[in-house]
């Protein structure tokens, strides 16, 4: 097997790292912040709709790879404070409507650009 470098322009440019590197039947994406990719500006208004945009991004990550949100097996979510989890979960839930990946979700200080959320997933390709 060979990796594989994924990119599309309907996500953000990447800085030192790709946006997704695709392995045998996996795709594992980089940890995706709001950058829109339309306007290379970061969306700092709330936490669901930093959570929204950065969902839009993995999805086209995703699509770029040929896989998709449905194929994603686990997610990994930093947010600044824990106590934005549930803002958070209220945009999930509706990229994740059933069949929920295997997800963390931890508080951490630091988050690139002064944001509150950032997510990374692993998915399957059929």
């Amino acid at each position: 097997m060979k990796k594989e470098i994924i990119y599309t322009s309907n996500a953000p440019e990447p800085g030192p790292y790709s946006q997704a590197v695709k392995f045998g039947n996996l795709v594992f994406v980089s940890g995706q912040t709001s950058e829109d990719p339309e306007t290379s500006k970061s969306v700092h208004d709330s936490v669901a709709q930093q959570t929204e945009r950065i969902l839009k991004n993995i999805s086209a990550i995703l699509e770029a790879a040929g896989s998709s949100m449905d194929m994603v097996l686990r997610v990994d979510v930093f947010l600044s404070s824990i106590e934005d989890k549930d803002e958070m979960n209220e945009v999930y839930v509706k990229f994740f409507p059933e069949n929920r990946p295997a997800r963390n979700a931890v508080a951490v200080a630091g988050i690139d650009d002064n944001l509150d959320v950032e997510i990374e997933v692993i998915a399957g390709i059929q």
